[in-house]
């Protein structure tokens, strides 16, 4: 028996998860407000002042409403991952684990790059983060399809959509991160870009759920 096998015996109740879960990414998402400071203004009744003070704080606008629309894309999948499955384990539990550590650490690389808007390395490494994350989450997709796929999805289209999701925010957000090296001005144009091939799920109901039950080897 290997170590995967082992988690499986262990059942875990899914809605226990789905619930942690909810509450991690509502936190996180008011965290993510919180970076957003008042500019100081040397005269409000001045609008050129106005104007100029609010220019000066873009850069960290722009990196929390991507970072906010990131969080709240990565929710949407997350609640459609754990719709489409039956049950859950151990397994699902410390893979939803790691994808929460991940989720709660996104602030502190927003932070950095609202702070530090022309640092390469700095862009770099959100996009890192973005890329890990997302590759987990897509890590948290495969398990459940692989062992708990409802019978209302077709096996073989939903893993063919699992392996799109590779290729898709994972690799996309790794190639934009390691762009800043030639224009951050790239990178931030995909990471505003990435969110929006991703705005409704992959996966959709079967009409007809003809209770076919799939099996990990056809997977």
């Amino acid at each position: 028996m290997n170590i995967g096998e082992k988690f499986r015996q262990w059942p875990f109740e899914k809605h226990r998860l789905e619930a942690f879960s909810d509450g991690v990414f509502a936190i996180v998402m008011t965290i993510l407000v919180l970076e957003l400071k008042l500019p100081h203004i040397e005269h409000p009744e001045n609008m050129q002042d106005v104007w100029l003070a609010l220019a000066s704080v873009k850069s960290v606008f722009f990196s929390w409403a991507v970072s906010f629309f990131f969080v709240a894309l990565i929710w949407v999948h997350h609640h459609q991952i754990m719709k489409m499955a039956k049950g859950g384990d151990y397994g699902t539990t410390w893979i939803n684990v790691i994808l929460m550590f991940l989720i709660c650490m996104l602030p502190f690389p927003t932070k950095m790059m609202g702070e530090y808007p022309t640092s390469d390395v700095i862009v770099m490494l959100w996009g890192l983060t973005f890329s890990v994350t997302t590759f987990v989450l897509t890590w948290l997709y495969y398990y459940n399809v692989k062992h708990y796929l409802s019978d209302k999805y077709d096996p073989v289209a939903t893993m063919k959509n699992v392996r799109f999701s590779i290729l898709g925010g994972p690799a996309i957000y790794l190639v934009a991160g390691l762009l800043a090296f030639v224009s951050v001005t790239i990178s931030y144009v995909l990471y505003a870009l990435v969110p929006l091939l991703y705005i409704l799920p992959l996966d959709k109901e079967r009409k007809n759920a003809d209770g076919f039950h799939s099996n990990d080897e056809d997977l």
